[in-house]
């Protein structure tokens, strides 16, 4: 995830779901992701823009459909606490949104040793165990990875396709929007996304090795999962380029 390639997802043995401190209400998600997007979210400059309160409100309804989309396909997220206990023991990714060490250092939140920084200690997370017991800190932490993803998305050109399909591995048709391609990032990262849309244009009759052909079969399937939900990148809240 992040710079590498992408978040591993949590199937099979491998994610062991970790109660959080205390149980989980019904709301507490709606709770997190809205302290969550009130200006935090890790190293990205603020909006250059403030969207009017109507496009802020389908902006924040998409983004939370979005989350709670991804979470059903990293964790289940019907588990207890909505899976923001859950730790893959095989990756190391943690929580509702199976951040990896790699996109956690990616972010500024771990260091090189695998040490949590100064910039989670900002969240409350030394440890952990307290991302883990932190919901908010987990959305903090993914909104930053999403705008990362955008960025990273729009700068080798996979955003600018949005609206088009391409052709499947499986032959059939495959459509591209603004959804689909950043949950692609989030599975494999924004440059096998990159890669997969090259192969399956001009390159579509380059042979590819078995690893290639898992990465783009899962870039695939989240183009394809991810196709029907609405995402408006530039009126996300917080959106905002990566700081340098």
């Amino acid at each position: 995830m992040g710079g590498a390639e992408g978040v591993s997802a949590a199937k099979g043995a491998g994610v062991a779901a970790k109660q959080p401190a205390r149980p989980f209400k019904a709301d507490d998600f709606k709770r997190a992701l809205a302290r969550a997007t009130e200006g935090q979210g890790g190293p990205v400059r603020a909006a250059r823009t403030v969207p009017p309160p109507q496009a802020a409100g389908a902006a924040a309804a998409a983004d939370a459909a979005f989350r709670a989309r991804i979470a059903r396909a990293e964790t289940g997220a019907a588990r207890a606490g909505e899976g923001y206990g859950a730790r893959n023991a095989a990756s190391g990714a943690l929580g509702r949104y199976q951040l990896t060490p790699q996109a956690l250092r990616d972010l500024g939140w771990r260091d090189a040793g695998g040490g949590w920084t100064a910039l989670a200690a900002r969240q409350g997370v030394g440890s952990d165990a307290e991302f883990l017991a932190n919901p908010v800190a987990q959305e903090a932490a993914m909104g930053a990875y999403l705008r990362r993803a955008e960025a990273q998305l729009n700068s080798n050109g996979s955003l600018s396709r949005s609206g088009g399909a391409v052709t499947g591995l499986d032959g059939t048709p495959v459509p591209l929007t603004e959804a689909g391609l950043v949950a692609a990032a989030h599975r494999r990262g924004a440059g096998s996304v990159a890669r997969y849309l090259a192969h399956r244009g001009a390159l579509s009759e380059a042979p590819l090795t078995a690893s290639d052909r898992r990465a783009f079969a899962a870039v695939e399937r989240r183009l394809r999962d991810f196709a029907e939900l609405p995402y408006a990148v530039a009126a996300r809240p917080g959106r905002g380029a990566p700081a340098a």
